[in-house]
This record gives C-alpha cells, sequence and structure tokens, in this order.
C-alpha cells in the first residue's frame, strides 16, 4: 500500500472553553503526516437561519455522537478532499441545520480537518486553501465601544461601534493604530464613561450612540495625525436583538424607546448622515429585507452589511443580492456548520460584486483560523476585535502571514471598497 501523508488516522473530541467561560468542542484529527485542531466559537446575538450548536443533550451528546457516528466514518478518509469530508458530515446528520450532531461538532470537524491536511502536506493554512494568489492582507473593523448582547450591563444599545483604519501599507501598522485608538479612549474618557470590556474585549459605556461616536471620532482623530493612517467609522446595530416581535417593534432598553420600521429606520439614516458612517451592520432585522434594500439605495456612501440577514447562507445571500439588499456580507463559518459551506458563501458574495466580511464571534477561542480563511479567500475585511487574548491571537497571526509574505503581501485599498 502506498503512504499518503493526508488519510486520517485517529480522530477525537473534547471540552474546552472559549472567550466567555462557556465549554465548547474541540475535535482533534491526525493524519500519517501531521495534526490539526479546532476548537468551535460561538455566538451570543444568534440569527434564527443560522445552524444549532449542539444537539438537545448539548456537548456531552455532541462529543458521544463524536465518538460513536462521527470519528468511525472520517478515520481512513484524505483529509485534502475537504468537500468529501463535509459532505460526510451533512449526511452523518441527514437534517438541514445540524440539530442531530450539532454545528459546533461538525465545524470543528471540518476546520480541523482542513489544519490537518496543510500540515500533512507541510503548507501554511491561507496558501493550501487559497492558493498562489492568496497574498493580500485585509482590512480591520475593530470593535473599540461595545453593548447590546455582547454587554452585560443596561448601556449603549447598539452592539458594536466600529474603526476602520486605512492608509498603511501594512496590517500590523492598522493594527496598531487601531490599538492607539482603544488606549487613546481609555486615557481621556473622564471617570464612569468608559469601564471594563465585553464580550468581544470592547470598551463599556453607560453612554448612548449620539454621545459615544464623538468620542470615537476625536480619539481616531489624535492618532491619525502625523501619520499615514486614517479612519473610517461603523456601527453594528445588531437589531434583531432590539426586535420585539410581540410588538413589531425595535425596542431600546437604555431608554426604554421603542420604534416601528418606518420610526427606525429614520433613526438609522440619521445616524448615517450625522457621523458620516462607513459600514452599518444589521440595521433591521432578520426578515427586513425590504429595509435593507431601501437603506442601500439612500444611504449611497455608506456599507450596507448582512449578517443575520443572510446567516452565511448561499440561499439567502443569492435572494438578497438580487434585490440588492445590501453590499457587504458576514461570513462566520460556524453559521452554517462546514468550511466548504462558507466558502461557497464568499464565493457567491463575490459573484455577486458584494464584499465579503470574514467575522469572529462573541464567544472565541484563541484558534487562529480566522486569520489564515480571510487571506485565503481574498475577504477585503475582517472583524477579529482589538484587545483580548482570542481577539490578539487572530491579529498577531495576519501578522505573521504578512511576515512570512514578505515583499509579496499587499493591502486592501479602502477606495476598492467605495460604492
Amino acid at each position: 500500500m502506498s503512504f499518503s501523508p493526508t488519510i486520517i488516522n485517529d480522530a477525537s473530541a473534547n471540552k474546552r472553553f472559549n472567550g466567555r467561560g462557556d465549554i465548547t468542542i474541540e475535535v482533534e484529527i491526525y493524519t500519517e503526516n501531521g495534526f490539526g485542531s479546532f476548537s468551535a466559537p460561538s455566538g451570543a446575538s444568534k440569527g434564527a437561519y443560522e445552524v444549532i450548536d449542539f444537539p438537545s443533550g448539548g456537548v456531552d451528546e455532541a462529543l458521544n455522537l463524536f465518538e460513536d457516528l462521527v470519528a468511525p466514518e472520517i478515520i481512513g478518509m484524505d483529509s485534502a478532499k475537504q468537500f468529501e469530508l463535509d459532505k460526510t458530515l451533512k449526511e452523518i446528520d441527514g437534517t438541514s441545520n445540524f440539530s442531530k450532531i450539532g454545528g459546533s461538532l461538525s465545524i470543528a470537524t471540518s476546520i480541523a480537518n482542513a489544519i490537518a491536511a496543510a500540515n500533512s502536506l507541510m503548507v501554511p493554512l491561507y496558501r493550501y486553501l487559497g492558493g498562489v494568489y492568496a497574498n493580500r492582507l485585509p482590512l480591520p473593523l475593530g470593535n473599540v465601544i461595545g453593548g447590546g448582547k455582547h454587554t452585560h450591563v443596561k448601556g449603549l444599545d447598539i452592539q458594536e461601534v466600529l474603526i476602520i483604519p486605512y492608509g498603511a501599507s501594512s496590517f500590523s501598522e492598522l493594527a496598531l493604530a487601531s490599538i492607539g485608538v482603544y488606549k487613546e479612549i481609555v486615557k481621556t474618557s473622564p471617570p464612569g464613561v468608559v469601564y471594563g470590556r465585553n464580550d468581544e474585549g470592547a470598551l463599556v459605556t453607560t453612554l448612548n450612540i449620539f454621545d459615544v461616536l464623538p468620542i470615537v471620532q476625536n480619539a481616531c482623530n489624535k492618532v491619525s495625525k502625523g501619520t499615514n493612517v486614517k479612519f473610517k467609522l461603523g456601527v453594528d446595530v445588531a437589531a434583531s436583538s432590539l426586535w420585539n416581535s410581540k410588538s413589531n417593534k425595535y425596542c431600546l432598553p437604555s431608554t426604554d424607546t421603542c420604534y416601528d420600521e418606518d420610526a427606525f429606520y429614520k433613526f438609522i439614516l440619521n445616524l448615517i448622515n450625522k457621523f458620516d458612517l462607513f459600514y452599518v451592520e444589521d440595521p433591521f432585522m432578520e426578515n427586513s429585507f425590504t429595509s435593507f434594500a431601501r437603506l442601500r439605495d439612500e444611504a449611497e456612501t455608506c456599507i450596507i452589511c448582512a449578517d443575520d440577514l443572510t446567516a452565511t447562507n448561499v440561499e439567502r445571500i443569492r435572494y438578497g443580492a438580487s434585490i440588492k439588499a445590501f453590499d457587504a456580507v458576514i461570513i462566520k463559518p460556524n453559521q452554517v456548520g462546514t468550511l466548504s459551506d462558507a466558502i461557497s458563501a464568499i464565493q457567491t458574495t463575490f459573484s455577486y460584486g458584494l464584499i465579503p466580511v470574514c467575522s469572529h464571534r462573541s464567544g472565541e477561542t484563541v484558534d487562529t483560523f480566522l486569520s489564515h480563511f480571510t487571506v485565503a479567500t481574498g475577504s477585503p475585511l475582517v472583524k477579529c476585535g482589538i484587545m483580548g487574548g482570542e481577539r490578539v491571537s487572530k491579529i498577531n497571526e495576519f501578522i505573521r502571514i504578512e511576515e512570512d509574505l514578505g515583499e509579496g503581501s499587499k493591502i486592501f485599498e479602502l477606495e476598492r471598497l467605495l460604492k
């Protein structure tokens, strides 16, 4: 029998902790010539169209299912044949949303397999997945002040206030600038304005969004002074988390104010115009394709991005693209359960001339797959946070990839993203 370095000869699954201290699943895959592991992240503001994280019996049932059903099927398979492994995971599960074995188990297995294959062939993961043309680093969307479901105190209703650095010639310069803004806000804010960090490492505040954005803008201006780095501002509204299905209104807990669809539309449009926002994510709830399309048409200079609306689902991306509902699409592999499906979502996004935005989750781990995945797929934007161990691990990995690419490394230009 001929030797094949990528054949899977063992696999295991175990409990691990994510950045929120919640239990998740890590899968380890061993091949004839390598090893790969991946711990599944999880979200707090989950969309209705995401796959199910765990079966009804939770993590313990998922681990038992891995031992009884998954491991026996994948041992002996070729890890280099990613699509076949992902197809096998779907067949084992037999449901449309991984409710039998759990999306966390599936995505951990799928990504661990890709990592094992790359290691077996002694190729960097970004190169293994992306080929010779994977040489461009993304612009980072940094979550500097956070609220909503990521923050466990009553305060900012908008889930994320984002900064987008641009103008530098390297990712490391952009990362340093983002960290500089974060530290500037901490240093210059009066006592009680910002305190602590939330699930994504963003600063916590009790201020409203109209008071927060000027603080962030001033910090950006100070950091930009005397450098080539400039900043754009953005927000992730995470509007599905604000939607009250009983009253059919968007409700802001901090002010006990509720808006119907049209009033909330005006609220978001005013926010965009007042602060010249460059990027707005999930401005409406996860079924409001019409409001998304209306805003995209009217907010001519702002990138309108879908997350819960599309949930890394090819069919929902196609439908939204067909009615011009958004300019960009969040890509979170754990929303669909396999690496192959996440790649298909990116390919679909590109095919409509839209922008894929690779993203972390609030319940992240220190795994660095996201960095390789973003570069491999040529995604122009990435959300990986600014501070906190499970965020910095991705930033450092982008810098390592940049160093590995050497003079061949490029950075996406903001001008290419303008509408």
